[in-house]
This record gives C-alpha cells, structure tokens and sequence, in this order.
C-alpha cells in the first residue's frame, strides 16, 4: 500500500513539474517568469512582470499553474468570448482557491491569475493545453458568481508554443494583455489609487480604440466601484501636502 502512495505522489510531482515548466517556456516571450521555490510558494508559483517585445512593462502579476491530464479533466467548450475574443471553456472538478490563499494574493496587491495544464494522455493527442482563470475579482470584492465558481470562466491561451498575449496579434488586440491591464487597474483602483496608463508608456494597447497614444486611460466602471476609497487617498494625499514645507 505504502509503494502505491509512493508512486502516486511520484507521479503528481512528475506532473507538476512538467507542467510548470511547460508553462515557463509559453509564457517567457511575453513576460519574465520568476519561479517561486515549493517550499515558499504560499500558493504563488511564478511571479512574472509583463514585457512588450524587449520592453520590461513595469506590470507584475501573481500566476499559480495546476497540471492534469484530460482523463482527470475533460474541458468544455461554451463560446467565444466578446470581450477578450478568447475561448472560453469551463473545467470540471478544478476547485476554487482556498480563501486562506486568496487572503495572502489578496494583501500582495497584485493581479492573480490561476494557469490550468492539460496534459494529453496519449502520445497522439498533442501537446499540452493551457487554460487561465481571473482571480482578481476575488481580491477586491467585486466578484461575479462566474468568479467565484472554481471550474468557470477559463480561456484557452494557447496553441502548442503559441501563448495568445493578443487574440488579434496584427492589431494587438483582445487576449490575456487585455485581462491583464484590466486587472492591474482594478487592484490599484481597489486600494485607492489611480495610475496613470498611456499606450505609448507600455508599449501597447489591446483594445480596439487605439486613440491619442499619449492620451491617459482609464476605466470608469471600476473607479465607480472604488471612488470612495480613492476619495479618502485624495483627501489623506492633500493632508500630507499641506504639511510640507514650501521649497
């Protein structure tokens, strides 16, 4: 009985590397991951800060990766998404993330995101298949039931070694990018502050208003959910200020 533990864990851990690995060389084109040791990780496998080209973004997110195999997931396709124009799929019996877990992301301030491998069974099946999760909802208190639900709203991200940053990588457009710069304005927004989003700052803009690219973004449905908490760092910012001496 002891043999067959040990060869399930084995088998897990094999996995598991396999999976984080596989996830490091998907992603590396557009980010720089930085892997966090097992015995540290507190549910964080990489941290991983956004590049554009050769361009460093200043945009770091949290990435917990799980790996299975499709005899343990079967994914189910449901429609194209319209807002990031990716596939959306759900994942049966992936559980959501512990709250213990999300409390920790939660005070990193930082955008979380869950990365699924799939792993084909047979050698005939085709490589692995990456599939990512939004956990950020679940970090500033505006989740939808989608969100809360741990086997929901995942999006296919790759195909083989391709990692779709951009659903429309001509116009660069849709993609993970987008739910990235989505989700890194809502932890900020979340803990009261306002960041300045250029698209010539980044390099980029997925979405399909490209406008000025000087020009600041923002996106108002989410200040609105947080204009009180930005009210009360405005007023404690000019509080501060006034105490400052004249130059």
């Amino acid at each position: 009985m002891a043999d067959e533990e040990y060869k399930k864990f084995t088998v897990r851990a094999r996995r598991g590397i396999k999976g984080e690995a596989f996830f490091e060389s998907l992603i590396v084109s557009h980010a720089i991951p930085h892997r966090i040791a097992r015995q540290n990780d507190l549910g964080i496998d990489f941290i991983c800060e956004w590049i554009h080209k050769d361009n460093p973004t200043g945009i770091i997110f949290l990435a917990q990766v799980k790996t299975t195999t499709n005899l343990q997931i079967t994914p189910q396709h449901l429609r194209q998404s319209r807002l990031n124009k990716l596939e959306e799929y759900v994942l049966p019996g992936i559980s959501r993330i512990s709250k213990r877990t999300i409390k920790y992301w939660k005070g990193l301030r930082l955008p979380a995101f869950l990365f699924v491998i799939v792993e084909s069974a047979s050698d005939s099946g085709g490589g692995p298949s990456c599939y990512y999760k939004r956990y950020t909802p679940l970090l500033d208190g505006h989740a939808s039931r989608e969100d809360r639900n741990g086997s929901t709203s995942f999006h296919l991200v790759n195909h083989h070694d391709n990692f779709f940053a951009f659903a429309d990588n001509v116009n660069e457009v849709g993609g993970f990018a987008r739910d990235l710069i989505i989700d890194f304005a809502r932890v900020a927004y979340s803990n009261g502050h306002v960041i300045q989003l250029t698209p010539r700052q980044l390099g980029f803009w997925p979405f399909p208003d490209k406008g000025n690219p000087d020009a600041v973004r923002y996106f108002a449905d989410l200040l609105r959910w947080n204009r009180k908490k930005i009210l009360e760092t405005c007023r404690w910012t000019s509080e501060i200020l006034k105490r400052l001496p004249l130059d």
